[in-house]
């Protein structure tokens, strides 16, 4: 097996569709279920694990990886249903929201309560 090199590129360059990247939007209108399901359960699977990115090749012959840092989960998980709205998948929509609560659920810090300085 030949090992191969990629290039790291931002995930909005593949998800979001752009008419000025015909290649994109094509692979999008064919795929774009498929892709996006994938994209939320590996996501929901990074929240799981408290990963800091996730890193995903899109397409076989496309030579990047497509990169996810934590920050980016929530308005990635927003494209991915907005996708699913406009497909009129609302089931799926209610999936990708769960991931969401359980991201916030994750990453929601309690503050430590101060401890109060009593007067003698």
């Amino acid at each position: 097996m030949r090992n191969r090199n990629y290039t790291k590129v931002d995930w909005k360059k593949y998800l979001t569709p752009n008419p000025n990247n015909i290649f994109v939007t094509k692979f999008l209108q064919d795929n774009g279920d498929a892709v996006f399901n994938q994209i939320a359960l590996n996501i929901d699977n990074a929240v799981r694990l408290n990963t800091n990115s996730l890193a995903f090749v899109v397409h076989t012959n496309a030579h990047s990886v497509v990169v996810i840092d934590k920050k980016d989960y929530v308005e990635v998980l927003n494209e991915c249903i907005k996708w699913f709205v406009q497909k009129e998948n609302y089931e799926k929509c209610a999936e990708i929201e769960q991931i969401k609560k359980r991201y916030f659920e994750k990453n929601i810090r309690i503050p430590k309560r101060k401890k109060e300085l009593k007067l003698i």
